[in-house]
């Protein structure tokens, strides 16, 4: 099973409930100030924008695999978990400075638009407070009984914590070097807290057993860490051709991610270049590159995040779940794997 296939069939289904929740919304905030449609029109567009809904999948796809099958309670829940990401992402957005998130403005490039950056940076804000509130709001009106809402909620908010403290330390990192123990501190509660959340929320809806609740929490913090890294590698050296922004973005804010957190231990050139304060751009971005591939710290995170990449896939394989939803996660699991050969 390609795991594309899936996220574009059940993702459909999943934008189908926002759109009908986005419609409510607006209605409502038409009742009462007209400003706040002109909000919530932002924050339709940017859930709506062209997604792959790889976390609300993930809920879908585990809850399918204890209990065979999907209904609409279900769908209203993988909603809450799209709401949720996005109120992360927005937040995110806000403290990298984004002015784009897949081929559109960020929600406070957006908002800024109406007024000014002040305006744009505080609304944005709030509204990424809106959506978590909508989250929880869409996973209390998903019909599952109280005991396991409750349960799914005090999850959504632990990792809710757990993500938010992630971000902290990583804008720690733009202002120090990290250990490599530091980042996977850092990590654990980045997409790992996501990938838990998300797949989580579907083992428990589903009522899973405490031993393949535990494997599920396993594997969502290895694939987690195995995302997390390949995702890195990708903003240092995927083409604006191919990913749609320039290499080093994220590097050019001093951010650490593992491999650079490698290659300060092993190159005294990198650590020189990241103390600098100068811009990273043209030749710098190639000769960063050069530092990463030539220390060996590009081929020691691929081999770290193929190492969480492996153990994912036995843990997987490992819980009840049935084959189909299995087969859904080893294919995510072999792309994160596989794609880490196109940058060398």
């Amino acid at each position: 099973m390609d795991y594309t296939q899936v996220l574009d069939s059940y993702g459909t289904m999943i934008e189908r409930d926002l759109k009908e929740q986005f419609l409510m919304l607006l209605k409502e905030s038409e009742s009462y100030h007209p400003f706040m449609s002109e909000v919530n029109h932002a924050l339709e567009e940017f859930v709506l924008r062209h997604g792959r809904r790889l976390a609300a999948c993930s809920t879908l796809m585990v809850y399918k695999g204890y209990a065979g099958q999907i209904d609409a309670g279900l769908i209203k829940a993988c909603s809450a978990v799209e709401l949720y990401r996005h109120s992360i992402l927005i937040h995110d957005d806000i403290v990298d400075g984004e002015l784009e998130r897949r081929g559109g403005k960020t929600v406070h490039r957006s908002l800024e638009g109406l007024y000014d950056e002040r305006f744009g940076v505080g609304a944005a804000i709030f509204a990424g407070n809106i959506l978590f509130a909508l989250a929880i709001k869409s996973l209390l009106e998903s019909g599952f009984s109280p005991d396991k809402l409750v349960e799914v909620v005090k999850l959504v908010s632990s990792e809710f914590k757990d993500v938010n403290e992630s971000q902290i330390i990583d804008l720690l990192f733009e202002y120090k070097m990290p250990e490599v123990e530091e980042w996977e501190v850092m990590a654990g509660k980045r997409a790992a807290s996501l990938f838990r959340a998300s797949m989580l929320a579907g083992g428990l809806l589903a009522s899973a057993q405490e031993r393949d609740l535990g494997l599920l929490a396993e594997a969502a913090r290895h694939i987690g860490y195995a995302f997390d890294i390949q995702d890195d590698i990708i903003d240092t050296f995927a083409s604006r051709e191919l990913y749609g922004r320039d290499p080093c973005g994220d590097i050019a804010k001093r951010k650490k991610p593992l491999h650079i957190t490698l290659a300060l231990k092993k190159d005294r050139k990198m650590a020189s270049i990241m103390d600098s304060g100068r811009e990273i751009e043209g030749d710098g971005i190639k000769e960063i590159q050069d530092i990463i591939r030539s220390c060996g710290a590009l081929d020691e995170a691929k081999s770290i995040s193929r190492a969480h990449a492996k153990q994912a896939e036995k843990l997987i394989s490992m819980t009840m779940m049935n084959q189909e939803s299995k087969d859904f996660f080893v294919s995510f699991i072999r792309y994160v794997d596989q794609s880490l050969d196109w940058y060398k």
